[in-house]
């Protein structure tokens, strides 16, 4: 199949149509909705009021955790002091980051010096490197107030294996970036994908990895890192 075209698609909707007993469809209607409670969460609130809210959920999740989700609220001043202390927490061990320009701009160079830097033209060794790695540290591009979630959305020296590989995440979310919920979420990836921008993969995050054990056997870590912190930045 040639990419970006879409076979047969006119006559199985007519077939479609046809089964229903009406005419074939030229465009598609939304319905419009008697209620809307999904926009009433969080509605009104200041980007300063999300970023409580997220931190508070983020306290929730931490409970339900057994204490692997950590989170607080800084100024971009602390920042560097900030990921440096969570960078040693549980002991010391290698480090791999994006290749991403805002950790530069946001004073993170001597912090990350001695990082793993995702390289894309090095294939499998930024696998290697994720899955040795002590610490993994990213940038949340789209943050979620409701259930404390950060964005990862898949992009060039931003390679999946660096978010889900090492044993602790350290994830910096700017407050820019929060929205109340799942549903502003989606418009905002909408509006993205209206201007041409529709990456390979993009992945909601709300904690530490654990599998839902049907055999009450919980275990951490099982698809994603162990323990996870969040740095919630008023200034950013």
């Amino acid at each position: 199949m040639i990419k970006g075209q879409i076979l047969n698609r006119e006559s199985f909707i007519s077939n479609l149509s046809n089964i229903l007993g009406r005419e074939m469809p030229n465009e598609v209607v939304h319905p419009e909705l008697s209620s809307k409670p999904q926009l009433e969460i969080y509605k009104g609130y200041t980007q300063a009021q999300l970023a409580e809210e997220f931190h508070k959920n983020a306290q929730v999740n931490k409970a339900g955790s057994g204490g692997k989700i950590d989170s607080f609220i800084i100024e971009k001043k602390d920042l560097a002091k900030s990921v440096a202390a969570k960078l040693v927490e549980h002991g010391t061990g290698p480090i791999i980051a994006w290749n991403d320009e805002r950790f530069a701009e946001w004073g993170l160079n001597d912090v990350l010096k001695d990082a793993y830097v995702w390289t894309d033209e090095n294939g499998r060794e930024n696998v290697d490197k994720a899955l040795n790695a002590f610490y993994g540290v990213c940038i949340s591009d789209l943050s979620l107030a409701e259930t404390a979630s950060y964005t990862v959305i898949d992009k060039l020296g931003k390679g999946r294996s660096s978010n889900f590989l090492p044993l602790n995440y350290v994830c910096i979310v700017p407050q820019s970036t929060i929205v109340p919920r799942l549903t502003q979420g989606m418009q905002k990836l909408h509006e993205m994908s209206k201007k041409g921008i529709n990456p390979a993969a993009i992945n909601f995050i709300c904690g530490s990895s654990s599998s839902s054990d049907i055999e009450l056997n919980k275990v951490w870590g099982v698809h994603g890192p162990v323990r996870l912190s969040y740095i919630i930045v008023t200034d950013l």
